[in-house]
C-alpha cells in the first residue's frame, strides 16, 4: 500500500478556471511519493494510507510563487541605479554580464540566483541567461541540483552590444540547439529552454528569424523583451527600419505565437493589444522594473480585457528584489493609477496559476489540485490574519508578516528558513 504524506494548516489556492481563490481554513494537502497531489481533506476525512502529517496549523499553505521573468546574470547588480532602461544596460548590466564568462564567477551567482529564489518562495523560474552558453549550462545544473523547477533562455545577441557579449548568430543559433537537446525537458519536465532574443536592437534580422526557426523546429518558448521604454522603440525602428513598429519586428520574422513571452510591453497601444490577443501571445508584467528605470506603466486591463494571459516577472536586477510579492504590491498600485485596478485576488492568481500559463505549466503547477505536482510554500501567519481575509493580506503584500519558512517542489523540501 502506497504511504502518502500530508501537510496540515490552512490552504488557499486559485480555483480552476477563475480568478478566484479557494481558502480551507484546516486542511491537509495530500502528497504521493513521486510528489503528486492526491488532493485536500478535511483532518478527519483523510485516506487511510496517509502515514504522516507535518502539523503546520498557524502557518498558510499556498501555491508556489512563478516568477516568468528575470534575470541570472544580474543577480549582484540587483538595485543599481544607473538611469533609465538603455542607459542602465551600457553603464551597469552590460559589464556585469561580460563576467560571465569566468566560469567561477558564473557558478557562485548560479548558487546565489537559485538560493534567493527558494528563499522567496519562488519554485518555477523564467529565466534570462547571459550570451554565454557555458555560463548558461552552469545555470541549469545549478537549477537542477536545486530542485527548482525552470525555463532558462540562452541570451542572443549580435549587434548593437559589447564584444565581450556578441555571438554571431549561427554560433548563438548552434549553442541554443545544443542547449535545448541537452537540456529541454530535462527530469520530467522541470526544466525547459527557451528561445531567447534579448530585445530587437541586439538582434539582427538574421538572428530574429533564426531564432523564430528554432522555436518552430523545436516547440519551445520564446522569450523577449518589448515596448519598455519610448527611447528604446526609436532605436528599435532606427535598426529595423523595415518594421512598422516594435511588435511587427518580431511579427514579420514569425516570433510572436502562443508560446511567446513578451516582457514590460508599456507602451503598446490598442491595436497593438489586439495583435498580441490574436497570436495568442504572452505576457509578463514586471511593475517593480518598469518604475525602477522610470519605464512606464502597463495597462493590465488591457491584456485582460482581450484574453491575453498574464504573469507576474520580478525583472531582477531592474526589479530591486527576488520577492514576487513584492512585484504584485507595484502591480496592484499601477493597475490603479491606470485604470481599471485590479484585486488582491486577481494579482494572487497572476503570481501563481497566471505565470504558470505563461510558461505553459498550468497542467503541472500553479494551483493545490488533485494530480498536479505538490510545489507550494509555507508562509507564517500572525494570529491576527484570521480567516480568507487575513489569509489573502499576508499572502499578497504581507512578506514581512508572513515570511516564507519551507519552500517544496513535487513535495520535496527545497528549502527551509530553519536550515537556512
Amino acid at each position: 500500500m502506497t504511504s502518502l504524506t500530508g501537510y496540515r494548516g490552512a490552504v488557499m489556492t486559485p480555483r480552476a478556471g477563475t480568478r478566484e481563490l479557494d481558502y480551507h481554513d484546516d486542511t491537509v494537502l495530500t502528497v504521493a511519493p513521486g510528489g503528486t497531489i492526491v488532493g485536500l481533506y478535511k483532518p478527519g476525512d483523510a485516506p487511510p494510507e496517509l502515514r504522516l502529517i507535518h502539523d503546520l496549523r498557524g502557518s498558510l499553505i499556498v501555491p508556489g510563487f512563478v516568477d516568468t521573468h528575470l534575470h541570472y546574470p544580474q543577480t549582484r547588480v540587483t538595485g543599481s541605479a544607473s538611469g533609465p532602461l538603455l542607459e542602465w544596460l551600457e553603464r551597469t548590466v552590460f559589464p556585469e554580464e561580460a563576467r560571465f564568462s569566468n566560469a567561477t564567477y558564473a557558478a557562485d551567482v548560479a548558487r546565489e540566483f537559485t538560493m534567493a529564489c527558494a528563499r522567496h518562495g519562488t519554485t518555477t523560474v523564467g529565466a534570462y541567461s547571459s550570451s554565454s552558453a557555458t555560463a548558461t549550462t552552469t545555470l541549469f545544473r545549478c537549477l537542477e541540483d536545486s530542485g527548482l523547477r525552470a525555463v532558462v533562455g540562452l541570451v542572443l545577441m549580435d549587434q548593437n552590444c559589447p564584444d565581450a557579449l556578441r555571438v554571431p548568430a549561427d554560433r548563438a543559433l548552434s549553442e541554443a540547439d545544443e542547449l535545448a537537446a541537452t537540456w529541454h525537458g530535462r527530469d520530467a519536465g522541470r526544466l525547459s529552454f527557451a528561445v531567447t532574443p534579448r530585445f530587437a536592437i541586439t538582434c539582427s534580422k538574421t538572428m530574429l528569424a533564426g531564432a523564430a526557426a528554432l522555436s518552430e523546429r523545436r516547440s519551445l518558448l520564446v522569450m523577449t523583451h518589448v515596448a519598455e521604454n519610448p527611447k528604446e522603440e526609436n532605436e528599435t525602428l532606427e535598426v529595423h527600419p523595415w518594421a512598422t513598429d516594435y511588435l511587427d519586428v518580431y511579427e514579420r520574422v514569425g516570433l510572436v505565437h502562443e508560446r511567446t513571452i513578451l516582457a514590460h510591453a508599456i507602451h503598446f497601444d490598442g491595436a497593438q493589444w489586439d495583435r498580441v490577443g490574436a497570436r495568442r501571445a504572452k505576457i509578463a508584467h514586471c511593475p517593480d522594473s518598469n518604475f525602477f528605470l522610470g519605464s512606464g506603466m502597463m495597462r493590465l486591463a488591457e491584456p485582460r480585457s482581450r484574453g491575453v494571459v498574464v504573469g507576474l516577472g520580478t525583472d531582477v536586477a531592474a526589479g530591486r528584489s527576488f520577492d514576487i510579492r513584492r512585484t504584485l504590491s507595484h502591480a496592484y498600485d499601477a493597475s490603479l493609477m491606470t485604470a481599471g485596478g485590479a484585486t488582491a485576488e486577481e494579482l494572487f492568481e497572476l503570481a501563481t496559476l497566471g505565470g504558470a500559463r505563461v510558461l505553459g505549466k498550468d497542467d503541472v503547477v500553479g494551483s493545490l489540485e488533485a494530480g498536479k505536482e505538490a510545489d507550494f510554500v509555507v508562509l507564517q501567519r500572525p494570529a491576527h490574519a484570521e480567516g480568507k481575509e487575513g489569509a489573502l493580506r499576508i499572502a499578497t503584500f504581507g512578506s514581512e508578516a508572513g515570511p516564507v519558512t519551507r519552500t517544496y517542489v513535487r513535495g520535496k523540501l527545497v528549502w527551509s528558513r530553519a536550515a537556512d
